[in-house]
């Protein structure tokens, strides 16, 4: 199967806002929003985007119902995570894979909508967009990542430190560690073979970290991928400071992998992050620490 990148956007294109996994809340929206705006975006909201059912935004249904309204709608162009949170894999089993390849746009989110990007591009081989949702920090890298993508125009990235040097061009597959595991020995795990991993997590101590890595290991993930990229592991505290912390973890398991690869990339939950396109050809240049797309 081919991968399926989505057209470039245009001013005055509509984009979709869903919000797949955890309810908005108090959480604000309004700087991405106006940004957006100020681009030349139109914005259409679901009908559930504000829905709020324990730590999902509504029902799987109903948030599954938005996405397959939005993918089947001509006006729509693009579609939006509004956040992150849980729970976008229950929407798996419950979407048309068929009318979403026919219909191929682009799907931004981050987080926990790895789970969905990565089901996207499995059952359809959809190219979408990860490291941005409406709750994201707005910084300059951001932003300029974003709109490459979305118009499809090139863009380097030089970050991160080198661990394995040498150079790579493959399919960008991964996202966030967590939901990449959890995809493991499912219908909707990732073909890695010969694609480059991207990985990074959020408050997640450093022992349930280095689990993820040894589970993908015994995956078989680390002897198929033909790069990695470590972006930076966010709020991984240990709680006892005798078990060590996240760079001791990821500097242990990057220097075991033998292919090119590079950490402390900027993709990530904090501040310094980017957008990047999710099954979308890249380049991995890990002795000058770039990656390019």
């Amino acid at each position: 199967m081919n991968n399926i990148r989505p057209r470039a956007l245009q001013k005055g294109d509509v984009l979709g806002i869903i919000s797949p996994s955890s309810p908005l809340r108090s959480k604000s929206i309004d700087l991405s929003v106006h940004f957006l705006e100020e681009k030349g975006f139109k914005l259409k909201f679901g009908s559930h985007y504000q829905d709020e059912a324990r730590f999902l935004a509504g029902s799987d249904a109903d948030r599954a119902k938005d996405i397959m309204s939005f993918f089947a709608d001509p006006k729509i162009k693009a579609i939006i995570c509004s956040r992150g949170g849980q729970g976008s894999q229950r929407l798996l089993p419950l979407l048309d894979y068929e009318i979403i390849a026919q219909n191929p746009k682009a799907l931004i989110g981050f987080s926990d909508t790895t789970a969905l990007q990565l089901g996207l591009l499995k059952k359809t081989g959809l190219i979408s967009y990860t490291g941005f949702t409406l709750t994201k920090s707005l910084t300059p890298l951001i932003k300029e990542t974003l709109l490459a993508c979305l118009m499809n125009e090139p863009y380097c990235i030089v970050a991160g430190e080198c661990v394995n040097p040498g150079i790579v061009q493959g399919s960008l597959i991964g996202g966030n560690l967590s939901l990449i595991t959890s995809l493991i020995g499912t219908p909707y795990q990732p073909d890695f073979r010969g694609k480059i991993l991207l990985l990074e997590d959020v408050a997640t101590e450093p022992f349930n970290v280095d689990r993820m890595l040894s589970h993908l290991e015994l995956a078989s993930v680390f002897a198929e991928v033909a790069g990695i990229v470590f972006g930076t592991f966010e709020q991984c505290i240990s709680k006892d400071p005798e078990e060590g912390t996240i760079d001791e973890v990821i500097t242990e398991w990057s220097t075991r992998i033998k292919v090119p690869c590079i950490k402390f990339f900027p993709y990530s939950h904090g501040e310094k992050s980017c957008v990047l396109p999710l099954g979308g050809e890249i380049t991995l240049n890990a002795s000058a620490s770039s990656l390019s797309f």
